[in-house]
């Protein structure tokens, strides 16, 4: 199910007060976005057995370090722990007691079971005047702890309801945001592909070929990848800048070789020659840095015939950096032009 989908169920669910129903979708939604926070705090919700609620979130947060399974753990417990205390005592019998330990299944079952003893609790056909006045008196007694009993209930599950129902809507603007920020990735990437399908075969067919290994959970494939822009860099370089077999006097005045290897100094010059030193040539040539770090690691591993020491974040970062620098890139040369 689409997170749009489940934030609607939820809403349904909030309106409805069906609140253990809501309190499970939640789950789900945080589930499939990556909140491990929240997804412990709704298993708080379902699990109040403590022998229940360790195994669930030793599932759950497995993927953590040990400083983020002990923050998650402590922070979701001072959530729980607040949102289940009361002003008021829960038992009439126990005033100090004002902490309502139950799922949120058991709260509404709980209100149900309570509400139909109330109804039970009928005065009998027949009763004297002192029997019913003891019988009264001991009942009135009874239906106040039920009644007390209720409103904590009704407190909590009204509390848990407002927390799914803000917790769906701030997941809804997440993805809404999140679907802006990928439309824009989206057209810098098909700028970018437009501008050098044209111009550079090989710079093309290179980025298309990273683009298609980056959903890969493969670190081989993350080696891959960073090869592939590696290699679309170098013939972005050889498009915008060919080697030369001759040393060059570059605009620095010093004179330098500018061959076929030495593809990341040629860039830096083309950009240094093309355009001039306002703010914008200045962080096109900062974004060219970062990008040589990323592009000095990939040969570095390489180097050392290693092709699984590379993480997933790295070639995302990779991508992404190389997209952002020939975007601007190509911005820059329009704007020449």
């Amino acid at each position: 199910m689409q997170g749009h989908d489940l934030i609607e169920r939820i809403v349904n669910y909030c309106e409805a007060r069906e609140v253990d129903k809501a309190t499970l979708a939640c789950l789900r939604l945080a589930r499939s976005v990556g909140d491990t926070y929240n997804v412990i705090l709704f298993l708080r919700e379902l699990y109040p057995d403590q022998k229940q609620l360790h195994s669930a979130v030793y599932d759950e947060t497995v993927h953590l370090t040990d400083e983020g399974r002990t923050f998650v753990w402590e922070n979701s417990g001072k959530h729980w722990l607040a949102e289940r205390t009361l002003d008021f005592g829960v038992d009439s019998d126990n005033p100090d007691k004002n902490v309502l330990v139950m799922g949120v299944g058991e709260l509404t079952r709980e209100v149900e079971q309570l509400e139909r003893s109330i109804d039970d609790l009928r005065l009998p056909e027949g009763m004297g005047e002192f029997d019913l006045a003891a019988f009264t008196d001991r009942h009135s007694g009874l239906k106040g702890g039920m009644r007390l009993k209720i409103r904590a209930c009704h407190t909590i599950l009204e509390r848990v309801r407002t927390r799914c129902l803000y917790y769906a809507l701030r997941i809804e603007g997440q993805l809404n945001s999140q679907q802006k920020t990928s439309d824009l990735v989206s057209s810098i990437q098909q700028e970018v592909h437009n501008f050098y399908a044209t111009r550079c075969e090989p710079a093309y067919q290179r980025m298309r070929k990273a683009a298609e290994l980056l959903p890969s959970s493969d670190p081989e494939d993350h080696a891959l990848l960073l090869t592939s822009i590696r290699r679309a860099v170098n013939a972005v370089a050889d498009y915008h800048y060919p080697p030369s077999g001759e040393p060059v006097v570059c605009l620095d005045g010093k004179s330098r070789q500018l061959g076929e290897e030495q593809y990341l100094n040629r860039l830096e010059e083309f950009c240094r020659t093309r355009f001039g030193a306002d703010t914008s040539s200045r962080l096109l040539r900062a974004e060219l840095d970062l990008l040589s770090v990323l592009i000095r690691r990939i040969n570095e591993v390489a180097s050392k015939g290693v092709h699984t020491d590379v993480t997933h974040a790295e070639a995302r970062q990779g991508l992404l950096g190389l997209y952002i620098f020939l975007s601007n890139l190509i911005i820059k040369l329009e704007h020449a032009t």
